[in-house]
């Protein structure tokens, strides 16, 4: 059953600073769920300057990382 992530998890995943391996092992072997609400978070949070991100096609990026 795909593992429903939390937008700090999801936030480490994408700047490649999530360094936990059996959280990663498990991410890889379950399958990540994403809530448009963190992807929400996230866009609000960059707009105020708070969480940079490695670019503002945050869903898409989401997504090319295998996530649903």
């Amino acid at each position: 059953m795909p593992l429903l992530l939390d937008t700090c998890i999801i936030y480490d995943w994408m700047m490649g600073v999530l360094k936990d391996d059996s959280c990663i092992e498990k991410i890889q072997t379950e399958g990540g769920l994403v809530s448009s609400v963190a992807v929400w978070e996230m866009a609000i949070k960059n707009g105020l300057g708070k969480m940079p991100l490695p670019s503002t096609q945050i869903a898409k990026d989401i997504e090319s990382q295998g996530f649903q």
